[in-house]
């Protein structure tokens, strides 16, 4: 399978000569779709580095405090997109599996984030973090 990014009118004369070259005979499919940035690495090492930490360290509920991990599964259950939506989610994303007994498992992932998506998410984490809990979030969000 080959996969073009069109970045240049070069690129786009390359893949309309490809497309020439295919047969004709119903045995290949043409798919163009818009690219999706996955979330970067810094994005990723923002939230556990800095996010997930500062939850962390500064939150406690009844006289407890919890660790960056389980900070990242509440935040995930209230903040990641419901559904797949191509702005945000890279394909094949979804939030939730349907169990046998009819109950949910959180199953999405900020892996399966875009970039946009990713940043949305961690604007909404930081939201909650400063209303609800006053935390006082160390790292540079910009």
């Amino acid at each position: 399978m080959k996969q073009y990014k069109l970045t240049d009118d070069h690129l786009k004369t390359v893949i309309i000569n490809a497309i020439y070259e295919l047969p004709l005979d119903g045995s290949m499919v043409v798919e163009i779709k818009k690219y999706v940035k996955k979330r970067t690495n810094p994005q990723n090492s923002l939230a556990w580095a800095g996010m997930l930490n500062d939850f962390s360290q500064q939150v406690e509920i009844d006289g407890h405090k919890f660790l960056p991990e389980s900070w990242h599964e509440v935040l995930k259950k209230n903040f990641l997109p419901e559904k797949f939506d191509h702005e945000l989610t890279l394909p094949g994303y979804k939030k939730w599996e349907e169990l046998p007994d009819g109950s949910m498992k959180l199953v999405g992932s900020t892996t399966k984030l875009a970039t946009t998506g990713f940043s949305e998410y961690m604007e909404a984490c930081y939201a909650y973090g400063s209303q609800e809990f006053g935390v006082r979030f160390s790292t540079n969000r910009g």
